[in-house]
């Protein structure tokens, strides 16, 4: 892909603990962690942040500073400060694509005209660009490491 995207924190920490985030480099040309992104991976106590430094050592990824700390700080509240990093920082850089698995942060970034995929998201993308071959399983995987996802949902991509 020759797209660039700004990812939160907890997609990078769901597709590290599933072996997957090499996805994030196969699939986008770029791929953009605000500064409070970056320091939330890097404070978790698992390997996360291992794997993390791993891929930016090897690949693609930039980690940048959000200019705007006016508008970090009036979103905030709801929103954690990676979530919001991740939409101000789309709009200060021009890119509109994002990923983020939280419901509102979800809405908040289509709200400010944000193209936005989830962790989910970019399972089925590396499905479908056959860079992984059993979706299934890698989707019980996430179900047991905790993410939240609903059995309508997971019939849905398991009926792909």
């Amino acid at each position: 892909m020759n797209e660039k995207i700004l990812c939160n924190a907890s997609p990078v920490i769901f597709l590290s603990k599933i072996e997957r985030l090499h996805l994030l480099s196969d699939l986008f040309s770029e791929v953009l962690i605000p500064d409070g992104v970056w320091n939330e991976v890097n404070q978790r106590p698992d390997d996360a942040a291992i794997i993390f430094n791993e891929l930016r050592a090897s690949s693609n990824l930039t980690v940048f500073t959000v200019k705007n700390r006016t508008a970090v700080m009036a979103m905030i509240g709801r929103l954690h400060l990676g979530e919001v990093e991740v939409i101000v920082g789309a709009g200060e850089l021009g890119i509109p694509n994002v990923i983020l698995d939280d419901g509102y942060a979800r809405s908040k970034a289509k709200q400010m005209g944000l193209n936005v995929t989830g962790t989910l998201g970019i399972l089925i993308a590396g499905h479908k660009k056959c860079l992984i071959d059993d979706l299934s399983s890698d989707l019980e995987k996430l179900i047991d490491i905790g993410f939240r996802i609903s059995n309508s949902i997971v019939q849905q991509i398991k009926n792909m």
